[in-house]
């Protein structure tokens, strides 16, 4: 009897574990289709869109024919939805998966026209255009899978297999050379290098089927056109690209990196002090950044615009304190001075929008500080609670930055060169070892205090931007000799 209830509890434990794991089985299967609902919504939307633009004008299509083409097109836009849950999962979010069918559907609407007008050259399908703003707003390597996709299927409807390799030829360096641009002008060269390529791509097919050499000559022309074509219209439609789905480039980036813009020539003005700390910055920040392979760019401009919240109260800082006699801190509580310390963050978080600033910049504005450790007041605190028994308990809490945390390198890149670069402006020492010393020191304590936890930078990738930043901090602490008397006295 004994061992048969034995058996009875062990059959039921394992009923219970099955039972358990079916239901832990369904449950991701639940989290996973609620996951990749939106990317499953967008591969059927898209499939539709293209499906539609593709057997226009719905008549002189066979039946088998256009069932055929849907179904490619089915296959296809599935193959990109894989490939972006595979490889790039962050870009399974509505506003990115809304811009790459914005730039699928619009590019197809174009070339099907093309096909369907007999004026105008197959060869003069736009696909650069899309390479171009592909690789700008997305990634270089959607960008070369977009452009591949669709030119096999314009030559599938347009019944035109020599096609194929000048369009895929052109998408694939249009979004390498777009890989490279960092100027509008920068467009102009990109539609150049794909003109090119596809006049190159033009000769080669038309020595391959034996044409004249007017007729390649002519098809030639038509690949230049398209090129440019492709980049001018590239050029006027990014902006508002940007503007609405909220991607920052690198020519963006550019031209926030002017430091005459009105926020920065604010900060030169008011808070002098906060403007050459943030320079300093920015030129350990780009460094650091070049270091790890980061965007040093990215780095370079979140650097200028870190501590604009200072520009509210500039005198309450310590670089800015030559500005007034005495220190604005003395007749004040600890407590205070770092609340106000601390406000600088929001208020720079509040300029930045008003100014209408990008999300990465303002990111970097927000996490620049982490959930640090205002050490100054808090050690003060501590000091006056000492001294009056009286005063109430000081919670370590209040002297902290609310964060968050740094979630990208280069907020955390941002973090460290602001630490480093404070830390060097009042220490005395000025020789290479006590510099790196000095630098090891600041980033081991933001790794003790856990402020890197969150931005995925390694320890080998800490020690890379601890020797960067080493040595940009030797290169302008020389020593300059002194020039003799008599030259001083000549000037």
């Amino acid at each position: 009897m004994r061992g048969m209830r034995r058996k009875s509890r062990i059959a039921r434990r394992f009923e219970e574990e099955e039972e358990g794991l079916h239901k832990e089985w369904l449950k991701a299967i639940a989290l996973s289709a609620a996951r990749y609902r939106a990317g499953l919504w967008w591969w059927a939307g898209v499939t539709t869109g293209l499906s539609f633009i593709f057997l226009l004008p719905f008549k002189g299509e066979s039946f088998p024919r256009g069932t055929g083409l849907v179904v490619l097109t089915a296959l296809f836009v599935f193959f990109l939805f894989v490939y972006i849950l595979r490889f790039e999962p962050d870009f399974l979010v509505p506003r990115r998966l809304h811009l790459m069918a914005i730039l699928l559907i619009s590019v197809s609407l174009m070339g099907r026209i093309i096909i369907l007008l007999p004026q105008v050259s197959n060869y003069f399908i736009p696909l650069g255009f899309l390479s171009i703003l592909a690789s700008l707003l997305l990634l270089p390597s959607l960008s070369v899978i977009m452009s591949l996709l669709l030119a096999i299927l314009f030559s599938l409807s347009a019944n035109s297999l020599e096609i194929m390799p000048i369009l895929a030829f052109g998408g694939v360096i249009g979004a390498y050379s777009a890989s490279f641009i960092h100027q509008r002008v920068d467009i102009t060269r990109t539609g150049i290098h794909i003109g090119l390529s596809n006049v190159l791509m033009t000769l080669g097919v038309g020595l391959l089927l034996d044409r004249s050499s007017f007729e390649i000559a002519s098809l030639g022309l038509w690949g230049m056109g398209n090129g440019l074509f492709s980049s001018i219209l590239a050029m006027g439609v990014l902006p508002y690209l940007e503007t609405y789905f909220g991607v920052t480039t690198d020519i963006k980036l550019l031209e926030l990196a002017n430091l005459d813009l009105p926020l920065l020539k604010r900060l030169s003005i008011e808070a002098p002090g906060t403007y050459h700390h943030s320079i300093m910055v920015a030129n350990l920040a780009e460094a650091g950044a070049n270091a790890v392979g980061v965007n040093p760019l990215l780095a370079r401009v979140g650097s200028y615009y870190h501590d604009i919240g200072k520009i509210r109260r500039p005198h309450f800082f310590f670089e800015n304190s030559g500005m007034l006699k005495g220190n604005s801190h003395e007749r004040m509580t600890p407590n205070l001075s770092s609340t106000i310390i601390i406000s600088h963050v929001k208020d720079g978080v509040e300029l930045a929008r008003r100014n209408r600033l990008p999300q990465v910049i303002i990111d970097i504005i927000e996490q620049h500080h982490g959930t640090g450790l205002i050490a100054y007041f808090y050690r003060e605190a501590l000091l006056k609670a000492k001294n009056t028994p009286k005063e109430r308990s000081i919670e370590e809490e209040s002297f902290r930055y609310p964060g968050p945390k740094p979630q990208s390198k280069e907020a955390a890149i941002v973090m460290l060169a602001d630490s480093v670069e404070a830390a060097f402006r009042f220490s005395p020492q000025r020789t290479v070892k006590g510099i790196a010393s000095q630098v090891k020191t600041v980033i081991d304590n933001k790794l003790k205090d856990n402020q890197l936890d969150e931005c995925q930078l390694t320890l080998k990738e800490t020690r890379k931007i601890a020797e960067a930043f080493t040595r940009v901090l030797r290169g302008v602490s020389h020593v300059r000799g002194r020039y003799p008397d008599e030259m001083l006295k000549k000037g």
